[in-house]
């Protein structure tokens, strides 16, 4: 059996910012680190680079003012294969071209030179030059498709990934960067398969991008990743935490916990009721009619038409009945129908505050209820956005109960952060996992 520690890399060219010249510097890569997160709009890469010979520092350009080295703005080609899942890194021209974009601590010795160069795809360079400017109307889904298409083309999403809202929203640009407005659109984004109310909902979208390119989805589906997969008959990857484990000839080697689990977060009852999780009053003032509405949110009302990391479906116990009693006050001014033209012609311009301001809150924070990190070995199938199953072993004294499964603390993860290490000839990934509910599926 192939073990998920093997890669190789293929293949390493650094092209010149005049695009005439290129080298090769495969064998000049030390380390390299792949970055992807929920809440990050891009995908980075990080590398050691080293070399005895000077290869680096004679990359030619053809401008004379300009001395021959990587200076920055180099366009790179990079493919990294790995053998055991048959997965690849593959950035060239076709699909996902990236550029060097910072180059940083570099050492020079009499007999090499070593420094580290950081990677990012050329959306992010396009996103700091453009500015969304015009009036966009529709379905939120529908907008964040047309501002994806119009500053990065079609080849950069799939449409499978760009999940549709329930509800419209009409706003101007106001020259914002198209990566601001995509992430600005999100907490007020619903699902369009959500019932949708004032009082309870599932509002909250993540913009991100992960190797399948980018991806606008509401934190519910993610949540119900796992019933997805099912349905599509996906496997879901199953890691276990077994420190005796350690036979490459062992099925579990290759998914196995390495490190001990560290949980940032397993709850923090102050935080949440200092956010509004729980419950909150919701005063908005409607600056065209001049009036006053209020709201109240009831987590208990809206957890039962959520999807959960868990089928028990059990909502968060609050002690002293806290949960009865809004603990935040958010005050908002509705601008309705501002965007409706002059002659007086009504375009349906409402603002939806109403429907999303409290559930976004609250779904947000009930997603990183947990927060896990761990290490496995390399697993290029992975990314951000999947769900992952997690097998822990029971606390116990008991020899005749050893290896009975922890039901509170294994079950579905969402990948929330995921970083790929290459180095020394091993390869790892390590994973940071967000779930908004305890306890195991059953068998």
């Amino acid at each position: 059996m192939e073990s998920y520690l093997n890669y190789s890399i293929k293949e390493f060219v650094i092209e010149s910012s005049d695009g005439i010249n290129s080298i090769d510097a495969t064998r000049c890569v030390s380390s390299i680190q792949y970055f992807e997160d929920l809440f990050s709009p891009s995908i980075f890469i990080s590398m050691l680079l080293v070399n005895t010979d000077g290869l680096l520092s004679s990359l030619p350009n053809k401008d004379p003012n300009m001395s021959p080295g990587i200076k920055g703005g180099e366009r790179v080609r990079l493919i990294i294969d790995q053998p055991a899942t048959k997965q690849s890194i593959k950035l060239d021209e076709t699909k996902n071209t990236y550029y060097i974009y910072k180059v940083y601590a570099s050492t020079t010795e009499s007999t090499r030179e070593a420094f580290v160069v950081e990677l990012c795809p050329a959306e992010v360079f396009t996103n700091e030059t453009s500015r969304v400017m015009k009036k966009y109307p529709g379905t939120i889904g529908k907008t964040v498709k047309d501002i994806i298409t119009e500053f990065f083309g079609k080849k950069t999403y799939e449409s499978k990934n760009i999940e549709e809202t329930a509800n419209t929203y009409e706003f101007m640009g106001n020259t914002k960067r198209p990566f601001t407005v995509l992430t600005w659109l999100c907490p007020k984004s619903i699902p369009a398969k959500k019932p949708l109310g004032a009082e309870m909902g599932t509002a909250g979208f993540l913009f991100y991008q992960n190797k399948e390119g980018f991806n606008f989805k509401s934190v519910d589906s993610l949540m119900s990743g796992f019933e997805l997969d099912t349905m599509n008959k996906r496997k879901i990857v199953k890691y276990y935490y077994a420190p005796g484990v350690d036979k490459p000839a062992d099925i579990k080697s290759n998914f196995r916990i390495l490190n001990i689990p560290t949980f940032e977060k397993n709850v923090n009852i102050m935080e949440n009721l200092r956010i509004g999780m729980y419950s909150s009053t919701n005063y908005f003032f409607d600056i065209h009619t001049l009036s006053f509405s209020t709201k109240t949110y009831k987590l208990k009302d809206s957890y039962p038409l959520m999807s959960h990391t868990s089928s028990s479906n059990k909502i968060p116990q609050v002690p002293l009945k806290l949960d009865e009693s809004p603990s935040r006050v958010m005050v908002r001014v509705l601008d309705n129908y501002t965007l409706d033209s002059a002659s007086g012609v009504k375009n349906n311009s409402t603002d939806n505050t109403l429907y999303y301001q409290a559930q976004s809150v609250a779904r947000y924070n009930l997603a990183f209820s947990q927060k896990l990190n761990i290490t496995i070995p390399l697993n290029l199938n992975l990314t951000v956005g999947d769900v992952i199953e997690l097998d822990f072993g029971n606390i116990t004294k008991d020899n005749s109960k050893k290896g009975i499964k922890d039901t509170e603390k294994s079950g579905y993860y969402l990948i929330k952060e995921l970083s790929h290490l290459f180095e020394q000839n091993q390869g790892y990934t390590g994973l940071k996992l967000i779930r908004d509910s305890y306890g195991a599926p059953p068998e």
